[in-house]
């Protein structure tokens, strides 16, 4: 049976695992809110794109079916993939994503 030093320990992996790197709470993307969401699941997806299966399982795929049809939702979505998938490379993910 696990004590609950081992069960507190796994916790705060799982909950630091699924914080994003510090530099990108740093970036607030400005705009109408269709336009953040799109950003933020955008963002979402990028660092699951990049990152390592613990980061696959923390972020996912967002894209939301309701906003399938909303260019400024996919303009920001495709801004934010962009934009936190390629802003890891010049930092060690390695802390984040294994």
């Amino acid at each position: 049976m696990m004590t609950l030093r081992q069960i507190t320990l796994i916790a705060l992996v799982l909950v630091t695992a699924s914080c994003r790197p510090l530099s990108l709470y740093m970036v607030e993307p400005s705009g109408p809110p269709e336009y953040k969401l799109g950003w933020e699941d955008g963002c979402d997806t990028g660092l699951a794109a990049q990152g390592g299966m613990v980061a696959k399982a923390a972020y996912g795929f967002k894209k939301r079916p309701e906003y399938i049809d909303s260019s400024l939702y996919n303009t920001a979505w495709n801004e934010g993939f962009t934009y936190c998938r390629f802003s890891l490379d010049p930092v060690d993910k390695s802390q984040w994503f294994n």
